[in-house]
């Protein structure tokens, strides 16, 4: 098997993660082009590694990274017209976008033979994609796994092999549930902060030293979307949907789990209702 440093790697879906992954790639002198639903006007940084066409996309890469945004993102570059799973060369596609766990697996199950899945869901948002300092989460066998570990290490600190294919991605949902209460807590706490006399930049200050820190408050300074309100297209959107990924994969294991679903529930609201971030 060649070397997967020596393939030629699409990302798809180069928006606040993708991006960043590719330029990332192309620094490193990997052979990597992108491609999204948007123009490539809106690509003007990365233009001549940009690919309009899916169909040409498709055919040129022997690796994809999909980094798209959601379900039907996902079966469109799959399914839809010119999509990956109509080509008959072989073809590896690593899943990093966070989806439902069942999604993927009823994907791999229409795949056809000559293409390989490999799920790798990621976390560490924008700052650590620009960063290369990405973690993430694989489920694939350890032949697969040995493949990939030279591209991910581009990309990312820490490579995780969690087990087999779905087994990533389940770990990525139950993370991602833990994310989303953390980001409705610290969000509605700061809110509160000056009632009680205290300035939140004081809350944050105790918070990082206490039993209280999480990801969400160290870094709220360097998050780009901490600050931002729901909104379905957004950051706290996609939230959303993780939270709703979460429950698919629960709802696998337990069904008719209902404190859990009104759990979810609470949470989805909390996401929607966030209080605006203090001044």
């Amino acid at each position: 098997m060649k070397n997967i440093l020596k393939r030629r790697i699409g990302i798809a879906g180069c928006g606040t993660m993708g991006l960043p992954m590719l330029k990332i790639l192309l620094k490193n002198k990997i052979s990597a082009t992108g491609y999204d639903i948007k123009p490539k006007e809106s690509f003007r940084s990365i233009k001549n590694n940009f690919v309009e066409s899916k169909l040409s996309f498709f055919d040129q890469n022997e690796v994809i990274i999909s980094v798209v945004r959601d379900i039907n993102e996902t079966i469109e570059i799959c399914e839809g017209k010119n999509g990956l799973f109509y080509f008959k060369e072989p073809k590896l596609l690593i899943i990093s976008s966070t989806l439902s766990p069942l999604f993927i697996k009823s994907l791999k199950n229409k795949s056809p033979k000559n293409i390989t899945l490999i799920d790798a869901p990621m976390s560490g948002a924008p700052m650590s994609a620009k960063k290369a300092s990405l973690t993430f989460m694989i489920g694939s066998t350890k032949v697969q796994f040995k493949d990939v570990l030279p591209l991910l290490k581009l990309l990312g600190k820490k490579i995780k092999h969690i087990g087999s294919f779905g087994e990533g991605m389940s770990v990525k949902v139950l993370n991602n549930f833990v994310a989303s209460c953390t980001v409705v807590a610290i969000r509605n706490v700061l809110s509160k902060a000056k009632s009680f006399g205290i300035t939140p930049n004081q809350l944050l200050d105790v918070l990082k030293d206490s039993s209280g820190q999480t990801w969400f408050s160290n870094n709220l300074g360097n998050i780009d979307w901490s600050k931002e309100n729901y909104n379905s297209k957004n950051t706290i959107g996609i939230l959303e949907k993780d939270v709703k990924s979460f429950l698919d994969a629960i709802n696998e294991k337990s069904p008719n789990n209902k404190a859990m679903k009104n759990f979810q529930n609470a949470l989805i609201k909390g996401l929607k209702d966030l209080p605006s971030y203090p001044n």
